[in-house]
């Protein structure tokens, strides 16, 4: 198969690579080479020709689609910066504009009409479908279930034997459950059985519905109201991306599961309320942890995870100065100079759980 090559540039090879990702919302780079089915010299010069088009990032050993327009837009930037560049990439940018529009913008738009919507309706297709789901996941498998739980704990025995085949077959499990179910003896244990298979479970106070979203592009939401058997299959990575986005919402404002030994640590200590012998209620001269609000709590826990300014505004879709703002907030109450310092003192005075 020949090669549509221009100044070294692979177009054939891009495109496939390009078409490939973009199906699959993103796309791991170890794996890349047996998802599109080429060769590495292709591959890597198909890569090349995107990254040198704007058309893909890296993120986290990831490899991402840009769209062609976006990828266009920055072209044409780079393009007016001065006189001198207009002219020495004359031919460069008219090669690139020609090939993101009539190449990969109908590419773009071929993917975006891949959507496919199904109902079930009744119980016995409902479990088929959900069977083939967990069976093809590859890479995650995000779960939102806001209640109420079923009553028959043979259920959730299943659904926990289920996830653990996942995270042995190294697909990422994460589950969402009401912060209530730790009153619950019963639920509790079941949320800790999660925990010790591997899948990471955090705790939110409310969700919208049940949701589950698998490798980014096949998501599972109920059906007919009042119908229990009932469910809607959305597959498609362009209109998975919103549910993604919600449910990554959800993720990052959620509490992670408290260890068993700080739950029955906490189950023993007498009840000490405002006023009383306890630890106090704000931060004193006793270095208690003071109160953060939720923006703040959010940008610690994805501080700590390594995140810069830039990509903690880019995640919770506000502006960096935001970040900024919080920031030197959080600096003037701890007393402290620095971002680096921030962190130093936020892990003497927190309990990650606490996040």
């Amino acid at each position: 198969m020949g090669q549509a090559r221009g100044e070294g540039r692979d177009i054939e090879s891009a495109v496939v690579i390009y078409t490939a990702v973009a199906n699959g919302g993103g796309a791991p780079y170890a794996g890349l080479a047996e998802l599109v089915g080429l060769d590495e010299g292709r591959l890597e010069s198909g890569l090349r020709t995107l990254r040198d088009m704007g058309l893909v990032r890296l993120v986290e050993g990831r490899v991402e689609t840009v769209d062609p327009d976006a990828a266009l837009a920055v072209a044409m930037d780079a393009y007016l910066g001065t006189a001198a560049a207009q002219l020495r990439n004359a031919a460069e940018l008219s090669e690139t504009t020609q090939a993101l529009l009539t190449v990969f913008r109908p590419a773009a738009a071929r993917l975006q009409e891949q959507v496919v919507v199904r109902n079930f309706e009744d119980l016995e297709t409902r479990l088929s479908a959900l069977a083939d789901i967990d069976a093809t996941a590859r890479e995650s498998v995000d779960s939102l279930h806001p209640g109420p739980m079923p009553q028959d704990m043979a259920v959730l025995e299943h659904s926990l034997a289920g996830d653990a085949a996942l995270v042995r077959r190294g697909v990422r499990v994460r589950a969402l459950y009401p912060r209530s179910l730790l009153q619950i003896p019963k639920y509790n244990k079941y949320l800790n059985d999660l925990t010790d298979v591997g899948v990471g479970v955090r705790l939110i106070d409310h969700g919208p519905h049940d949701l589950l979203v698998v490798d980014r592009h096949t998501v599972v939401l109920p059906g007919v109201p009042h119908v229990r058997s009932s469910m809607t299959l959305v597959r498609g990575a362009v209109l998975a991306r919103s549910y993604v986005s919600v449910y990554e919402d959800y993720w990052l404002r959620a509490k992670p599961m408290p260890h068993m030994a700080h739950m029955a640590h906490m189950a023993h200590m007498p009840h000490m309320g405002r006023g009383g012998q306890g630890t106090p209620d704000s931060d004193d001269d006793t270095g208690a942890a003071p109160d953060f609000t939720d923006q703040e709590r959010t940008i610690i826990r994805l501080m700590a995870n390594g995140y810069s300014d830039d990509r903690i505004a880019r995640t919770l879709g506000v502006a960096r100065r935001t970040v900024q703002r919080v920031m030197t907030k959080l600096m003037e109450r701890l007393q402290v100079s620095s971002r680096f310092e921030v962190g130093m003192k936020l892990a003497r005075l927190l309990d990650p759980d606490n996040l």
